[in-house]
């Protein structure tokens, strides 16, 4: 395997000496019970044969509670549309984690990406992201994913976000403004506080800078001011703060609570239902029934054990893969040989038989066969 000679191709600027230690650590690692990832990246951490991987070049602080990570991907990295997301891996102690997030940017800025991450009550990556990540850091990044995208027309548009839900429908703002579109988009944000809101002084400045963006903060503490306006998303408020709605294509992002509400309304008023990405997902609390059996690892325990079957097997010191943790991300599907589970995200129990499931959102109903 001559590994130096494609080297060469695509990096000129490396060393011969390079080359053969590459060749090396390859010819190593074929005799080895270690990857030739481990080997390739002693020499340099973003080299992969085929991973996705990014190096922090440098962190900016949005609010008290968030961060913008700017992010340069490795070659491996096949570009994004705005609105994607991407399943973001960091190492914690010595474990790897990882979840999902919007990719804050617009396409092909300068060879670097964003991700945009605020705070999360007690979730380890995010609280990891926004306290402790630094410049030079090196982060395992998937393919960018998702069909949450800008629609390719000039159609009117309305943007509906709340907190960090704004992150996807903020590099569609910015690709808009880089193409120089002129189609009409009003934009209304939920936010807490001014203070809490992410990228306030851009929004304000893109308000200022383009005539087909019409700017409605909705904010629920302080005095209004302006074009604000406080409280909760209601049909009423919709009606006053953007009386065509109905007449322009909406895209929505934000906490549950917000996309329900206004799902319900949409939904009451005839309307389609608002295109939209979601990453926190309301699961039901129902207890697993039934016993599980891993059949590659010959283990066995209770549905009751866990809220879910990947808390299950990891509850029985399995490592199956996993991302998201909330049935987004689709990295912990499994199969299942035969059984009855529950889908935590609708209450349905149904019976399978040789099916992958999402581990995350499916908890035992009877007896089940894992292929783990």
């Amino acid at each position: 395997m001559n590994t130096g000679n494609i080297a060469e191709r695509k990096n000129p600027g490396l060393s011969r000496l390079g080359y053969r230690l590459l060749d090396n650590a390859v010819t190593r690692a074929l005799a080895s019970p270690l990857s030739v990832d481990d080997y390739l990246s002693q020499f340099n951490p973003l080299w992969s044969v085929s991973e996705v991987r990014g190096r922090i070049t440098r962190t900016v602080r949005e609010t008290a509670d968030a961060v913008t990570l700017h992010i340069r991907p490795n070659q491996h990295w096949q570009g994004h549309q705005a609105g994607q997301h991407l399943v973001l891996g960091v190492e914690i102690g010595g474990v790897r984690y990882t979840r999902c997030f919007s990719i804050s940017s617009a396409p092909a800025t300068q060879g670097e990406i964003t991700v945009s991450v605020k705070r999360n009550g007690n979730g380890l990556v995010s609280n990891y992201l926004v306290d402790k990540a630094q410049a030079g850091e090196i982060l395992h990044l998937s393919q960018a994913r998702g069909d949450f995208l800008l629609p390719q027309d000039e159609a009117p548009l309305l943007m509906i976000s709340g907190g960090s839900g704004i992150t996807p429908l903020m590099a569609m703002l910015r690709q808009r403004a880089a193409l120089g579109g002129s189609g009409s988009v009003v934009f209304v944000h939920y936010s807490n506080s001014y203070a809490d809101t992410l990228f306030y002084g851009e929004l304000r400045a893109l308000a200022a800078r383009c005539d087909w963006l019409d700017l409605r903060l909705v904010i629920g503490q302080g005095t209004p001011i302006g074009e604000d306006r406080r409280g909760l998303f209601s049909i009423e408020q919709l009606d006053e703060l953007v009386p065509d709605a109905s007449a322009r294509t909406a895209l929505l992002c934000g906490p549950p609570p917000l996309m329900e509400r206004v799902n319900e309304a949409f939904t009451a008023r005839g309307w389609a239902r608002p295109a939209q990405e979601q990453f926190q997902v309301k699961l039901a609390a129902v207890a697993g029934e039934g016993q599980v059996r891993f059949v590659k690892s010959g283990r066995e325990a209770s549905g009751e054990a866990a809220p879910n079957l990947l808390e299950l097997a990891e509850g029985q010191g399995l490592n199956p893969p996993s991302g998201c943790r909330m049935g987004i991300c689709h990295g912990c599907k499994c199969r299942v040989q035969e059984g009855q589970v529950r889908d935590l995200r609708n209450g349905e129990v149904r019976t399978v038989r040789d099916e992958d499931i999402q581990l995350c959102v499916h908890a035992a109903a009877g007896s089940v066969q894992l292929e783990l």
